[in-house]
């Protein structure tokens, strides 16, 4: 997906002259041809991460368009107080664009793992969220930031994140786009598990159960009528994420269905990283697989419970 980003982005910045381009000392091999192209509009404020957002702030309040791209663990832990106060508080339209969600650098240890970041940032006043599920998204969301102006987290992979979407799709921030029907169960997935939750619903598909499948990239603001549209025809309900359970998609849809629990109780699953650091070093398909978020293991648990 980052490839998707600096190709858009470069397409953008050609047309507006406003936008720019703030990294901290990331992204080599991502952003040369973006610097020579547009030289003083492409900033590396180095390893630096509180002066990197601060820099976007400012640059947002004197009417630039910025995107910052940073590593999430890193943009997101170590300049949160400035996240919060120089962008939120103040209303900047900064774009965050966080590269690396979840176990995108697996190998690197919990140093690396990302899987607090969106319930960092949807706590945060006047921020919105977006994980985009495939390069698809990713481009459809950068071409709506541009002119969003309100201040907007976009979580994405790395580069080997598949196309998911086939055709093209009508992307609204605030909106699930519908990919699957289904009369027994609906599973709701953002971001980078997007092509693992395809797989599994259709292995569920394949054992007899008729499973529908929402893609939701935004998670603030959440779509509160795609949520209850499930519960008032009483399917089972599950969330898929590579992010904590506490705090992400699942706290979202599960704050959605407690409100309306009188009226329509449902089943409920959240299936997420657990309340712990990663006990060992593997790759992004080893801890999947051993957090139950692999396409199988995530079919053989929806198949239990609906069995």
């Amino acid at each position: 997906m980052r490839t998707t980003f600096i190709n858009t982005l470069t397409e953008m910045a050609r047309i507006d002259d406003k936008i720019m381009c703030i990294i901290g000392d990331t992204g080599f091999s991502v952003f040369e041809d973006f610097e020579k192209e547009f030289g003083p509009r492409f900033v590396n404020v180095g390893i630096a991460e509180q002066n990197f957002v601060s820099f976007g702030a400012g640059l947002a309040a004197m009417g630039m368009k910025p995107y910052i791209y940073n590593v999430v663990s890193f943009m997101t832990l170590r300049a949160a107080e400035q996240i919060m106060l120089d962008i939120c508080y103040q209303e900047n339209p900064v774009v965050l664009v966080g590269v690396g969600g979840g176990f995108a650098y697996a190998t690197a240890g919990p140093t690396h793992h990302a899987i607090q970041d969106i319930a960092m940032m949807t706590a945060l006043p006047n921020m919105t969220v977006v994980c985009p599920g495939d390069p698809v998204e990713m481009k459809a969301v950068m071409h709506i930031s541009k002119d969003y102006g309100k201040p907007l987290y976009i979580r994405i992979g790395r580069s080997v994140d598949p196309v998911v979407h086939q055709r093209t799709i009508d992307f609204q921030i605030g909106q699930a786009i519908r990919m699957k029907e289904g009369t027994q169960a609906t599973i709701f997935v953002t971001g980078v598990m997007l092509s693992e939750a395809v797989k599994a619903q259709e292995i569920l598909e394949k054992r007899g159960f008729s499973v529908g499948l929402y893609s939701m990239p935004t998670v603030k603001p959440i779509d509160v009528e795609a949520v209850l549209e499930s519960a008032r025809a009483g399917k089972a309900i599950f969330t898929v994420e590579e992010h904590s359970v506490i705090g992400g998609l699942g706290d979202a849809v599960g704050r959605v269905l407690l409100d309306n629990m009188d009226k329509y109780p449902v089943v409920f699953r959240k299936f997420g990283v657990p309340d712990s650091f990663a006990p060992v070093t593997g790759t992004r398909d080893y801890l999947d697989d051993l957090y139950g978020l692999s396409a199988g293991k995530l079919a053989d648990a929806i198949e239990q419970i609906l069995g």
